[in-house]
Order: C-alpha cells, then structure tokens, then sequence
C-alpha cells in the first residue's frame, strides 16, 4: 500500500497528490459550513445588538471570507506539492494578488451595506423626491467602489511584485483625458451633490432659474427636471445652480405687487388724496392680502401723467393671479366712479397760422 502512494507522477507522490486535493476538498467543506454558521447563527446573534454596524460588517465579510478560506486551502495544498520555480512563484504571487483582491472585495461591500444602510435613508429625508435614492444612491455608490477597488488592485500588483510605476503613470494621463472629457458630466454631479446639502428647492417648489419659471417635479444626480409656466418639461443640468442665481418662488413669504398708476394732468390735488384713499381702501378690503404692509404714494410727474405707486403684499397660499384681477377690477371700477381718468400718451403740437394766432392741438399716440 505504501508503494502506491509512494508513486510519483508528475513530480510528486500519489500521497502528496492526495494530499493536496485533501487540502482543496477540505477548504470547499469549511468555507460551506462558515458560511453556515455566518448566515444561521451569528447574523441572528449581531441582530439582537442594538449597533447597526455589526450586522453590516457580518453581511460585507460572509461571501469574502469564505472565498479566503478556499484561497488557504489551495496555498496549502500547493505547498504539499513539488512545482517548478517559476510555477512556485507564479502561484505564491497569485495568490498574494487574490487575498489582497479578497480584502478589496470585503472594503467594496462594508462600504455598500454602509452607503446603504445609513446614506440611504438620509438622503430619502433631507432630498425631496421618490427618485431621490434611485439616482443618487447608486451613483455615489459606484463610485466608491470604483475608487476602492482601483486602489486594491494596484496594491495587489505592487504586492506580488510587479512594478506598478509605468501603471500608475498610465492611469495619471488616462485620468487627466477623462477628467477632461467628462469635466461638464463631474461638474453636474457636483451640482447635484450641491442640491442635496444646500436644499434650495423641493419637488414641487416653484422656481426662477436660467431663464426659465416653472415647478421642480424631479431632482437627479445630474440633472433636475423643470415644468414651465407654459406647460413644457425642461431638463437642466445641475451644474447651473453653481454659476446661477436660483429664485424660489414658493418660499417667498408674501407675493409682493408693484401696481403703476398714471392719471391725467388736470387731475386736482383733491382727488389725487382720493385716488390714494381708495387705493387703501381697497387693500384693506380685499382678505388676500395683508393688511397694514401697504404702500401708496405721489410717485413722480411723469410726460404724460402723474403717478401713483401702489405696493402691496398677496398672502402665501391665495390666488396671485385672481387677487390681482380683483384688484385691478376694483381699481378701474372705483376710478370711473370717482372721475378719476386713466392717462395715455399724448403730444401737443404748437401750430401758428398765418395771422399769428396760435393754435394748440393735442396729438394722441
């Protein structure tokens, strides 16, 4: 019986060969049986403990520890047996890369349980919006991993020996070309991210930006999507919240009216105090807006007309633009009941004639 494990085959012994697939089959039951043990009684006991955090390493560590234990399985059985050098080397630097990589693997999911379990819920909260976390979420996620795992593969080359120097200098210009062509992309994800902390509009706010009026219906990582006034949908780039003013409109407290009146030149000085009054009046009357934030004054003589500046304040919530007609209703009712005559643009033209009397004509435009 000893003759026949005593035969080489290959270089090593049949002992030896069973051995090694002894080591390989052991560490494939082990890893199955941790696993086991990780998802049938540790995640029970880390359950009942009140830091989230022990259920989110256990979740991160099951699948890559279990991967570690095959890796120590192989490396045993290939020190049972008698390989060639460079096979020995290749295999020793094989597998340094892949217990680096595993590590790798463990920080990428710790991060995305952690991203998961506390940013998530987060950003569900301070960022308005169902799509919230469906679009920033995975997009921060990403690229976590991405730079975890870039950094674990150039320590796992730079740890089995290979010189990473020409990589990493191959990485630098390669990165300088894409940060150069994705400059406007990672300048909207910064205007995102912007969105996100400095909270200047909500899903459903009206705002005023670049030119554009209408109500937020849906906020993204790269973009936000506008409705306008005129019924149309405009999808803005987030980076423009950066350079631009952004005017929330729903937040104001009051919506402030400037109303330019213009009466007549032989309007008296009588009824101009009674055209304020009425002006008043009818600030007071109206339940919309507020009361004693009125402004009305004697604004200036203007070419054709004097004016009155009417200013006042439309109560959050109401109607702007049925208050508004009221008024302006209201105004033009209580003026022609009072005399008072609206003034448009006129020009009096000079004339004499030849026996030089002088004619004054008025011109209307």
């Amino acid at each position: 019986m000893h003759d026949f494990f005593d035969q080489v085959f290959m270089r090593n012994s049949i002992g030896q060969w069973l051995t090694a697939v002894a080591f390989v089959v052991g560490a494939f039951v082990a890893s199955h049986i941790l696993l086991w043990i990780i998802r049938h009684i540790v995640k029970k006991i880390v359950r009942r403990t009140p830091p989230k955090i022990d259920d989110m390493i256990v979740e991160a560590i099951e699948k890559p520890v279990a991967a570690v234990v095959m890796l120590i399985g192989l490396k045993l059985a290939l020190q049972e047996l008698t390989l060639p050098a460079r096979v020995n080397t290749f295999t020793m630097r094989a597998y340094i890369m892949l217990m680096v990589l595993g590590l790798t693997w463990f920080l990428s999911r710790l991060v995305s349980q952690i991203i998961g379990g506390y940013l998530r819920p987060s950003v569900s909260k301070k960022l308005p919006g169902k799509r919230a976390d469906k679009q920033m979420i995975p997009a921060v996620k990403r690229s976590v991993q991405t730079i975890i795992w870039g950094v674990g593969i150039v320590v796992a080359l730079s740890n089995s020996g290979y010189d990473v120097k020409a990589l990493v200098a191959g990485l630098g210009l390669g990165g300088l070309a894409l940060a150069l062509a994705a400059k406007d992309t990672v300048t909207n994800i910064f205007g995102g991210i912007t969105i996100f902390f400095d909270k200047p509009f909500r899903i459903g706010d009206r705002v005023r930006v670049s030119g554009y009026d209408g109500y937020i219906v849906a906020v993204g990582l790269r973009s936000f999507r506008l409705s306008t006034l005129e019924g149309t949908e405009v999808v803005i780039p987030s980076a423009v919240i950066i350079d631009n003013v952004v005017e929330n409109v729903s937040r104001e407290p009051a919506r402030r009216v400037v109303l330019e009146l213009g009466l007549t030149y032989d309007t008296t000085p009588d009824q101009m105090r009674r055209a304020m009054e009425i002006l008043k009046e009818i600030a007071g009357q109206n339940p919309n807006i507020e009361k004693n934030n009125t402004t009305v004054y004697f604004n200036t003589f203007a070419d054709f007309s004097i004016n009155i500046s009417f200013i006042y304040f439309i109560i959050k919530g109401k109607d702007v633009f049925e208050t508004q007609s009221e008024v302006n209703l209201e105004i033009l009712e209580r003026f022609n009941a009072e005399g008072l005559n609206f003034a448009f643009p006129t020009q009096s033209l000079i004339v004499e004639n030849m026996r030089g009397n002088i004619d004054v004509k008025s011109i209307k435009n």
